[in-house]
């Protein structure tokens, strides 16, 4: 092992994997090293550095096992000379939000069982669907199977468990089981999930309501399809997202939706426009490309300090009538943007990106709930961003977002952030 970086060794150490059985290791990471600035909705001007570094491994075993394993050695914001202070330091900051530490934090780990063509994983997994609006990177406690059903043609089936409080009760525990199927047919990649959300009530034996127990989208249904293909010289990126059923938040029917495409107007120029939807509250990831680098466009493994909250396209549905202390988020979502990418060299990309959303009915974080909650309000954005590739591991990119919210957010004429990230991969 002569040669192995002091990292690959710290994490096959973690690993501990059994030498006499592995046949095959590879090691990969990632460094990335943020600064930012934002006016955000609420609050003064905010800024900082942030940095992370992930160091990723594969075991290949003779028998045709693999272990996947990846942890987090850093993710903080830099305090200087108290950075390494754990104990004091409050740790929400943006980059690092739902996945606070100081400290060597497991990533994801699962195993992969070959079953002749099929294959079994099981444990904590990474997860991505429909193109950030199901699930944008996101870690998952699963097991899953997967495998072909036809030529082109892939069937997965599977469980999460998405909530778990004390050992000792069932009540206060949250399952989503999922089966699915994803393609190439025509040369159109396409893929089809169906959810279902398991979680018992909150009530006790005598009928009761008892607080502490609560898995909100319990006995929902989750449908999201979507596609990619080529129309002539048009690239179409589509999906939809249902979310209804429930009967403790959700319980009304939810829709979300995009529909984008591109098209290669020289060899160097790329104009993109969508539209996205959502319509009744449903319940969308923050990791959704919507062409603003302040509207979601944050996926939650690799979070980004310039999302703005006030601007979010999610909402909360309905809730059952238990439930009616909760605020009712039964909200509408439309956006419209385009985007251009120009590319005059391979390693330069320059991105201009604008667009509008209209938001019909308000939510807790807008600040406007109780005053006239169902009143719309329109945002105007625009977006620039820079890429450059310095090396083939090393990126460099410049970030600048601005949203006109005069009419939406009280006090506040607009938001802006800028952010420049350096990332190296290994």
């Amino acid at each position: 092992m002569m040669g192995i970086k002091s990292g690959y060794l710290a994490l096959a150490g973690l690993l501990a994997a059994p030498s006499a059985w592995a046949v095959e290791y590879d090691f990969s990471g990632d460094i990335d090293v943020r600064a930012f600035g934002r006016l955000p909705a609420a609050g003064s001007y905010e800024n900082g550095f942030e940095q992370r570094l992930r160091v990723q491994s594969e075991i290949r075993l003779q028998d045709g096992v693999s272990v996947h394993a990846g942890v987090n050695l850093i993710n903080d914001t830099w305090r200087g000379d108290r950075s390494g202070d754990v104990d004091t330091l409050q740790q929400s900051q943006p980059f690092t939000l739902g996945r606070d530490h100081r400290t060597v934090t497991l990533d994801y780990g699962y195993v992969q069982i070959p079953l002749g063509d099929w294959s079994l994983r099981a444990g904590r997994q990474i997860a991505n669907w429909n193109f950030g609006i199901t699930v944008a990177d996101d870690r998952r406690d699963r097991i899953m199977i997967l495998g072909p059903v036809a030529e082109g043609v892939t069937f997965l089936a599977g469980g999460d468990q998405r909530q778990k409080g004390t050992l000792d009760d069932r009540k206060d525990d949250g399952y989503l089981v999922f089966a699915g199927f994803v393609g190439n047919t025509n040369d159109w990649s396409w893929g089809a999930l169906l959810g279902h959300y398991v979680g018992d009530d909150e009530k006790d034996n005598a009928g009761d309501y008892e607080g502490g127990r609560f898995y909100a989208p319990r006995d929902g249904t989750l449908v999201s399809p979507w596609a990619q293909g080529e129309l002539g010289p048009v690239k179409v990126t589509t999906g939809a997202h249902y979310l209804g059923g429930g009967d403790a938040v959700y319980t009304n029917d939810t829709f979300a939706g995009f529909l984008r495409g591109g098209f290669e107007l020289s060899d160097n120029f790329n104009l993109e426009a969508q539209y996205f939807f959502n319509i009744g509250g449903s319940l969308i990831e923050s990791g959704f490309d919507t062409f603003s680098s302040l509207i979601h466009s944050s996926p939650r493994h690799d979070a980004s300090a310039t999302y703005v909250e006030a601007l979010d396209m999610r909402g909360l549905g309905e809730v059952s009538r238990e439930f009616s202390a909760l605020d009712d988020q039964d909200i509408d979502r439309h956006l419209l943007a385009v985007r251009g990418t120009y590319s005059p060299r391979d390693n330069w990309q320059l991105k201009l990106a604008a667009g509008s959303v209209r938001y019909d009915g308000m939510a807790p974080n807008l600040g406007q709930t109780g005053d006239d909650p169902g009143r719309t309000e329109d945002v105007v954005f625009g977006d620039i961003q820079v890429h450059y590739d310095v090396t083939p591991s090393t990126s460099l990119w410049a970030t600048y977002g601005y949203a006109d919210t005069a009419d939406l957010i009280d006090g506040r004429d607009s938001v802006d952030a800028v952010s420049l990230n350096l990332r190296t991969r290994f």
